[in-house]
């Protein structure tokens, strides 16, 4: 379990998903071969949605693979790797970490520590995703191996909150427990001052592996 969070110290983690349900990239052959040109770049590990995603990477590269699987139910705030189902199938699928969405709000399915011990029991790593100090402390104290913040600006809560949230990871650096900055991270700059302030590793995605809304800052710069 040590032997990942250690390999991902002071790496760029690359983020491969199709936020826009309408993308044409979301074939999961397509995510797999956008992580692997990143890792050209010189990306340390990658985060995806999906066993099929994780599976058809693992087999193309050593890299560590964080997954996740999103399950976006009307009438629940936590969507991020909910059921007993999503944590055998990402495992079953090879990745090292599996992410879990460890906000405040409703559940679809089993709590944070009952999906946390199911990790656990497969020899996997945990990630909580939060938004929140308090969210991270319980998170940790509910079997978290990891927290990043994932969340901040996608909750009631934080909505407006700046990103990179940098200030809360200075929060976060007492909890003993690896801080993965996520969330908000667009320039060299962000990247730089992730890591000054505390974080183990950096997650970015849009930035790099989404050129829908790539496409779409550079053209809000066109002057009307």
């Amino acid at each position: 379990m040590t032997d990942v969070i250690a390999r991902l110290a002071r790496e760029l983690i690359v983020s491969s998903q199709a936020m826009n349900p309408l993308s044409p990239l979301r074939a999961p052959e397509t995510l797999s071969l956008l992580a692997q040109a990143a890792a050209l770049g010189g990306a340390g590990g990658f985060r995806v949605d999906g066993a099929a995603v994780a599976r058809l990477l693992k087999a193309a590269s050593p890299l560590p693979v964080i997954g996740i699987v999103k399950d976006e139910r009307k009438g629940f705030d936590n969507y991020i790797t909910t059921s007993l189902e999503d944590v055998a199938n990402l495992l079953d699928a090879g990745v090292e970490i599996v992410a879990i969405q460890a906000t405040e709000g409703t559940r679809p399915g089993p709590s944070f520590a009952a999906l946390a011990r199911a990790v656990h029991a497969r020899g996997g790593v945990v990630m909580a995703d939060i938004a929140t100090g308090a969210e991270a402390v319980l998170a940790v104290a509910q079997g978290a191996d990891i927290v990043a913040t994932t969340m901040v600006g996608h909750t009631r809560q934080t909505q407006g909150a700046h990103r990179p949230p940098l200030d809360l990871v200075a929060e976060l650096l007492d909890l003993k427990v690896p801080v993965f900055v996520e969330g908000g991270v667009w320039t060299p700059e962000h990247v730089r001052e992730s890591f000054a302030a505390g974080a183990h590793a950096v997650v970015c995605g849009s930035a790099i592996t989404a050129p829908d809304i790539i496409t779409s800052r550079l053209v809000a710069a066109i002057p009307g």
